[in-house]
C-alpha cells in the first residue's frame, strides 16, 4: 500500500493526475452571537473511481478557531472523532488503513491551515466530513468583523522550510493549486446580537440580508460560489462599547467566564520613530502593490513634526529608503513620496525574516520605542520563526501589521501584532485601504491601555490569556477565566477591570450575575483555545519547535497544550482529531492518493483569473470540467502539468512559469505578469499593469474621494498647504481670486498665503469630504495645530477658518 499522508515520515508526491477530484462541495453554516461565532463546515467527498482512494484536502480556517468537533457520515453511519496526541492519531489512522477500515483525520498544520484526510474511501462511496469550531469576532472600526477563509494562498518557503525529515513545510503548506476547481461553497449565517443590529454587509461576496431588531440572516446570493477569496461580513450593533460578561457551566459543573470590552478614551498623538516594512515580493503584484502605495502615501502625510521615519522594502533582499530613520520634514517627505510612488513588487521571494531582523535590530532613536508597520499579503511558511523574532525584540519595538488581499494569512498578520504589542488590520479587495491604514497609524502614534488586569470578585480564576496585551482606543479587550466551581452563594460577584491610560489609572466594574449563567461549553472552548494560542506563541514553545520531537514534548508548555487540548476537545499543533470506521468487510485494494487541488486566491500575484482560466483551458465557472490543459501548481515534486509538453502558448507559459519558480510553487516576480500580458494582449493601463508613477496618491474612486485624495497629496510636512493653482483648483476657485482676498492681511507674506490655503483646505474637507473623514482626520489635526500657531491674521482680525468657511459656503464643490 502506498505511503499515507498523515504519518510524520510521509513524503507525499504531486503527480500528473487526470482522475476526478473527490471533493464535491463545501457547505458552511454559522451562528453569530455577541462576540463569538459557532461554525459548522461540511465537506462532501465522492469516489468516482474503480479503486479505493485516500483523499487529502488542505484548507484554511479562522486563525482563532477552536475546532471542537469532527465526525464522518458514511452509508448512514456516524463516526465521531476524538482528540489524540498528534503521533497517536497518525498511528491510529495508519493502522486503520492497513486493516482496510475507514480512517478520517483532521490535522492542524498552522492555526489557519488544516488538513483533512479521508482514508480507504471505497469505489462509488460517499462520505460527509463535518467539523465544528467556535471563534471570536474581530473588532473593526465601529463594528465586528467575521471572516471565513476559503483558500490557502501559495506560501513562500525559505530554504530551511524546504528540507527536513518527512514532508517539509514547503510541501505541507503548499497544496496543489488550480485556476478553478470543480467544487464550490454554500454558506448561510444567522446573527443574534445583544443590541439592535444597525448594519450588515459583505465587502467580499454578494449576499442577501434580512434584519429584524437584534437578529439577522445572511446568505450568499450565488450558489456554489468560488472558494478563491475569504468571506468577510461586517456587523454593527448597539452596546459594543460597554463591558459585558458571560458565564457558562458545562456538564461536569465547571464554569467559564468571558469578559469583552471595547474601550474608547481621549488621547492625543505624539511624535514617533516609524519604520514601514513593505512586502515587495512577486505575490504582491497587481492590486496589492497599488493599495500599498496609496496606503503609504497617506501614512506619510499623517505623520507630524518631530517624527522620524523610513521605508524598507523586502523580497529576496531588502532595500532601505534612508540609511537610518530621518526626521520628518518637507525634504524627507518629498523623497519618501517619490520613493513610494515608484515601488514595484519586484524583489523576489518573501524573505521576511532577514528584513524584519534588520529593522528590529536598528538602534532606537532618542530613546523612543520604534514603531514598525508591516504591510504584506502574509504568505510565508516560516511564521513561527517570524513571531519568535518579533517577541524577542518586543521590549524596544511595537509592531503593527496590515494584511492585504483576498487570502492574507491571519496567523501571520494577527500573530505579529500580538507578539509586538501592536494591532492588525485586514484589507480585502473591495474595501478601501485608506481608512484602515489611518486608523492603524492613529493607534501607532497614540498611547494604549497598559498594565491591564482583571480581578474576578474573589473567585479562584485561571485566566486566559494569562498576560493581557495593550488595548488601543476603539480596540477590543477579550479575556476568559476558568473556575473549578462557582457556588451561587458566591454570586453575584463584582469583578474589576483596571488599566493605565495616558491620563492615569482607570477602573471598570464587571458584574458576574448568577441570572446570566447558561449551560454550555462555548466559552470554555474559547478559553482553552486562547490559552493554547498563548502557549504556542510563547518563546518556550517556538524555540523548541526546531528541536527533536521528543525534546519538545518533554517541555512543560507542550504538556499543558496537550492537557488543555484533550480535556476540552480542542485541536492544537500538538494534537489531532481522528475517527475510525470499523468495517465488517475491509477494503483491501490498492489505495490511490488523491490530493484535492485548491483554487488560486483571487488576484494573487496580479493574475487575472479569467485570463488565466482561458489559458488553462477552463471557462472560468465553478464546476467547469477540467480539461487536459488544467494547470496545477504544487510542491517541488510536482509532475509537469497537463499541456506543459504542448507547443502552444499555454504550454510555453506553463514551462516558463515552472522554470522561473525560485521555490515550491512560487513564480519569480514579474514572470507571471509579463508573460500573461504578452499572451493575452493586456497592455499598460489595464488592471494587470503596474502603470506609471506620476501621481503620488492614486484615487480608487471618482468624485469627492478623488478630489480629497488630490488635495491631501498637496499638504506639506508641517501640516500647511501652499497657496498654489493646484490648491485653488482643488477647492473650486481661481488662484487670482483667492489672492485678491488677502489684501490687508497681517503677517509675513509667506505665512499669510500658507495660512489662507490651509484654512481653505480644511474647510473644503469639512464641507465636501466628510464621509471620508477617517482618511484625512490625522492630516487635518496637524494642519489645525499649524494654523493655530502661525503668526498671521486676516485683515478683519478674525480667524482664517471663519473666512474660509464663509467663502466656501457660497460655492459648489468642484466637479471631478
Amino acid at each position: 500500500m502506498p505511503e499515507q499522508l498523515g504519518s510524520p515520515s510521509r513524503s507525499g508526491l504531486f503527480t500528473r493526475d487526470t482522475a476526478p477530484v473527490p471533493l464535491e462541495g463545501v457547505s458552511i453554516d454559522a451562528e453569530i452571537s455577541s462576540f463569538c461565532a459557532r461554525v459548522a463546515v461540511s465537506q462532501r467527498y465522492v469516489n468516482r473511481e474503480s479503486q479505493p482512494i485516500e483523499a487529502v484536502y488542505v484548507f484554511p480556517l479562522d486563525e482563532g478557531a477552536a475546532v471542537c468537533g469532527f465526525e464522518a457520515v458514511i452509508d448512514g453511519t456516524l463516526v465521531v472523532g476524538e482528540v489524540k496526541e498528534r503521533e497517536d492519531a497518525f498511528r491510529m489512522y495508519d493502522d486503520a488503513m492497513v486493516r482496510g477500515d475507514g480512517a478520517y483525520l483532521l490535522d492542524e498544520e498552522r492555526p489557519d491551515v488544516f488538513q483533512a484526510s479521508v482514508g480507504n474511501l471505497p469505489p462509488g462511496k460517499e462520505v460527509l466530513l463535518r467539523l465544528t469550531y467556535v471563534t471570536e469576532l474581530a473588532v473593526a472600526g465601529n463594528g465586528l468583523r467575521f471572516t471565513i477563509p476559503t483558500t490557502v494562498s501559495p506560501r513562500y518557503a525559505p530554504v530551511e522550510d524546504q528540507r527536513g525529515v518527512g514532508r517539509p513545510d514547503a510541501q505541507t503548506l503548499n497544496p496543489p493549486v488550480s485556476w478553478t476547481v470543480p467544487y464550490g461553497l454554500n454558506l448561510s449565517v444567522r446573527l443574534e446580537m445583544g443590541g439592535a443590529i444597525t448594519r450588515v454587509e459583505s465587502p467580499s461576496h454578494p449576499v442577501s440580508v434580512t434584519v429584524n431588531g437584534h437578529s439577522s440572516t445572511v446568505a450568499l446570493s450565488q450558489r456554489d460560489a468560488a472558494l478563491d477569496r475569504d468571506f468577510v461580513l461586517s456587523v454593527e450593533s448597539e452596546g459594543l462599547d460597554k463591558p459585558q460578561a458571560w458565564i457558562e457551566k458545562d456538564d461536569s459543573g465547571r464554569h467559564a467566564v468571558a469578559l469583552a470590552f471595547v474601550p474608547t478614551f481621549e488621547h492625543s498623538t505624539s511624535p514617533a520613530d516609524v519604520t514601514f516594512l513593505v512586502d515587495r515580493s512577486g505575490s504582491m503584484q497587481g492590486t496589492s502593490i497599488h493599495e500599498v502605495r496609496n496606503a503609504l502615501q497617506l501614512c506619510l502625510r499623517s505623520l507630524s513634526s518631530g517624527c522620524t521615519f523610513n521605508v524598507v522594502g523586502f523580497g529576496s533582499t531588502y532595500e532601505s529608503l534612508f540609511p537610518q530613520n530621518r526626521a520628518y520634514d518637507d525634504a524627507s517627505l518629498g523623497e519618501g513620496t517619490s520613493h513610494v510612488a515608484a515601488l514595484q513588487a519586484n524583489l523576489g521571494g518573501t524573505e521576511i525574516l532577514p528584513a524584519l531582523q534588520f529593522v528590529l535590530e536598528q538602534p532606537c532613536l532618542e530613546g523612543r520605542i520604534r514603531q514598525v508597520v508591516i504591510l504584506t499579503d502574509g504568505q510565508v511558511s516560516n511564521t513561527d520563526a517570524v513571531l519568535a523574532l518579533v517577541s524577542k525584540h518586543a521590549a524596544h519595538n511595537r509592531v503593527f501589521a496590515l494584511g492585504i488581499g483576498a487570502g492574507a494569512s491571519q496567523h501571520l498578520v494577527n500573530g505579529i501584532a500580538r507578539a509586538g504589542g501592536g494591532s492588525a488590520e485586514f484589507i480585502h479587495p473591495g474595501e478601501r485601504i485608506e481608512p484602515k491604514v489611518v486608523r492603524l497609524l492613529g493607534r501607532l502614534l497614540s498611547p494604549a491601555l497598559t498594565d491591564v488586569a482583571v480581578s474576578w470578585g474573589g473567585l479562584d480564576a485561571r485566566q486566559a490569556p494569562a498576560r493581557i496585551p495593550p488595548v488601543f482606543s476603539g480596540g477590543r479587550l477579550l479575556v476568559y477565566a476558568f473556575f473549578s466551581e462557582v457556588s451561587r452563594s458566591l454570586l453575584p460577584a463584582r469583578g474589576e477591570l483596571s488599566a493605565v491610560t495616558p491620563s492615569g489609572s482607570v477602573r471598570f466594574d464587571v458584574l458576574l450575575d448568577p441570572s446570566r449563567i447558561a449551560d454550555g461549553k462555548i466559552i470554555a472552548t474559547l478559553a482553552a483555545r486562547a490559552r493554547i494560542r498563548e502557549l504556542e506563541e510563547s518563546p518556550e514553545w517556538t524555540t523548541a519547535r526546531g528541536s527533536r520531537q521528543q525534546d519538545r514534548k518533554a517541555t512543560s508548555v507542550s504538556k499543558e497544550i496537550i492537557e488543555l487540548s484533550t480535556r476540552y476537545g480542542v485541536i492544537s499543533r500538538e494534537t489531532s482529531f481522528v475517527a475510525i470506521e470499523r468495517r465488517e468487510t475491509p477494503e483491501l485494494g490498492d489505495t490511490q492518493l488523491r490530493r484535492v487541488p485548491i483554487a488560486l486566491t483571487a488576484g494573487w500575484g496580479g493574475l487575472d483569473t479569467m485570463a488565466m482560466g482561458r489559458l488553462a483551458g477552463r471557462d472560468g465557472r465553478v464546476g467547469a470540467p477540467a480539461s487536459a490543459g488544467a494547470l496545477l501548481l504544487g510542491a517541488p515534486a510536482i509532475g509537469r502539468p497537463s499541456g506543459a509538453d504542448e507547443d502552444t502558448d499555454q504550454g510555453r507559459f506553463v514551462r516558463r512559469l515552472m522554470t522561473d519558480a525560485p521555490t515550491a510553487g512560487m513564480p519569480k516576480p514579474g514572470a507571471m505578469g509579463r508573460i500573461l500580458e504578452r499572451l493575452s494582449g493586456v497592455g499598460r493601463g489595464s488592471r494587470l499593469s503596474n502603470g506609471g508613477a506620476s501621481s503620488p496618491l492614486r484615487p480608487t474612486t471618482a468624485g469627492p474621494h478623488a478630489a480629497m485624495v488630490a488635495l491631501v497629496a498637496l499638504q506639506r510636512a508641517d501640516g500647511s498647504w501652499d497657496l498654489s493653482a493646484d490648491v485653488a483648483a482643488a477647492v473650486g476657485h481661481e488662484l487670482a481670486s483667492l489672492e485678491s482676498l488677502l489684501s490687508g492681511a497681517i503677517g509675513k507674506d509667506a505665512d499669510i498665503r500658507k495660512a489662507w490655503a490651509t484654512a481653505l483646505a480644511l474647510a473644503w474637507l469639512d464641507d465636501h469630504a466628510g464621509e471620508f473623514a477617517g482618511e484625512w482626520t490625522m492630516a487635518a489635526e496637524k494642519a489645525r495645530r499649524w494654523l493655530d500657531a502661525v503668526n498671521a491674521r486676516p485683515a478683519d482680525g478674525g480667524s482664517w477658518s471663519s473666512a474660509a468657511a464663509r467663502l466656501l459656503t457660497t460655492t459648489s464643490p468642484p466637479r471631478r
